[in-house]
């Protein structure tokens, strides 16, 4: 008999191991990135993106993040929707992303000290243009209706009286 030890309980602890140290690492980078947007709020910055992508990490883990962020995107783009359905809405959109970009631009140009802040701006007025794109409007009226998991699980109204409801529950027929 060989006086080495088993390996097979060690390679089920690493495993274990390895799946909490994932975790913990995306609930950090998750986390950080959510901040982040959370700031950026009230600091120069495409904030609202930002806070989706950290919700988007924390997502991949975590499925109270997966239904918070479901319900931001169905929000966010039925907000969306109502700009895009609406002619000055979308004239509003054109003529503040075009000075979004312009601004960010010369933000980076003659403050070179703030290029990430100017950079964030134009970002931020290009992804406003972009949504009067026929296609994106089109994409973001079905996020309005179905979310990023493609069910109609998020109240239309813009009351908070649903928050704490398990989207995932079915209705029994």
């Amino acid at each position: 008999m060989s006086d080495a030890p088993s390996t097979s309980g060690t390679n089920g602890s690493l495993r274990t191991i390895a799946k909490i140290a994932k975790r913990i690492g995306i609930l950090i980078l998750g986390t950080a990135v959510l901040l982040a947007g959370i700031a950026m709020l009230a600091l120069p910055g495409p904030g609202i993106l930002v806070i989706i992508v950290g919700l988007a990490i924390l997502a991949t883990e975590f499925q109270w993040a997966e239904r918070l962020l479901d319900r931001l995107v169905e929000r966010a783009a039925d907000v969306a929707t109502g700009v895009l359905d609406d002619k000055r809405g979308r004239i509003g959109l054109a003529i503040s992303g075009a000075g979004m970009i312009i601004v960010g631009i010369a933000v980076a140009i003659f403050f070179p000290d703030w290029i990430v802040a100017g950079v964030s701006i134009s970002i931020g007025g290009t992804i406003g243009l972009v949504t009067l794109h026929p296609k994106v409007g089109l994409w973001v009226e079905e996020r309005a209706r179905l979310g990023i998991n493609k069910t109609d699980d998020v109240p239309t109204h813009h009351s908070l009286d649903h928050v704490g409801d398990d989207p995932k529950q079915s209705d029994s027929a």
